[in-house]
């Protein structure tokens, strides 16, 4: 049981010393698929596709 504190305190303090890195980049949003599958292939890097319904 202790040690399954322990990780998650660590885990948890991780994601707090990282937070202000990753908060201080901003990701390019866009909004043409053609031209962000293009971008991403010859970067070689997944893509990423948010998709949403107001039901």
């Amino acid at each position: 049981m202790r040690s399954v504190r322990f990780a998650a305190l660590a885990l948890s303090g991780g994601l707090l010393l990282f937070s202000g890195v990753a908060a201080s980049e901003v990701l390019p949003w866009v909004d043409d698929y053609p031209r962000a599958l293009a971008a991403a292939r010859a970067k070689n890097v997944p893509l990423f596709v948010e998709a949403w319904a107001p039901w």
